[in-house]
């Protein structure tokens, strides 16, 4: 009887430490490699899906990704039939999974009440958060390098003054 609690006891512990490991993953902030039409709030994006249109966007890859007859195609814009797609107004959902389209019946299932959803969901774009500046064609892009700059231009000259 000893033996089994303390047996026990090593099964416990072994499963709270197993735990805490697994709660401890992060995923790596990827807010540059996000489009400005993404929706705001998101420091790391693996992929968008566009429930109204079912297609995804690999945000580090920068593309898109549509089904075309029975195969998954990965293009660097939308396809044609696509032309009329306001990527600022859509729903956007934020899959962080890998390769979520072989997943599509279940997340087509899941936001199927987002097809014709117009939500006001900020986008990167229209956001004054400085976080997002470090987007390349984000509008307020210039200023954060004049900012990084002058911080630059400061730290330089505070160490010529040392010497």
């Amino acid at each position: 009887m000893k033996t089994l609690k303390i047996v026990l006891l090593f099964v416990a512990i072994f499963v709270m430490n197993s735990t805490n490991t697994y709660s401890q993953i992060q995923l790596k902030v990827n807010i540059a490699e996000q489009p400005l039409w993404g929706p705001v709030s998101y420091n790391h994006v693996e992929y968008y899906y566009l429930p109204e249109y079912d297609i995804y966007y690999n945000a580090p890859k920068a593309q898109f990704i549509h089904r075309k007859g029975n195969k998954w195609i990965n293009a660097n814009s939308l396809p044609y039939e696509y032309r009329n797609v306001n990527l600022y107004s859509t729903y956007k959902v934020v899959i962080n999974d890998s390769k979520p389209y072989l997943k599509h019946n279940y997340y087509s299932k899941e936001y199927k009440g987002y097809k014709n959803y117009r939500s006001k969901q900020g986008s990167i774009r229209d956001s004054k958060d400085s976080k997002y500046m470090v987007i390349i064609n984000h509008p307020n892009n210039k200023k954060y390098k004049k900012q990084s700059n002058h911080k630059s231009d400061k730290k330089d000259s505070h160490k010529k003054d040392k010497h």
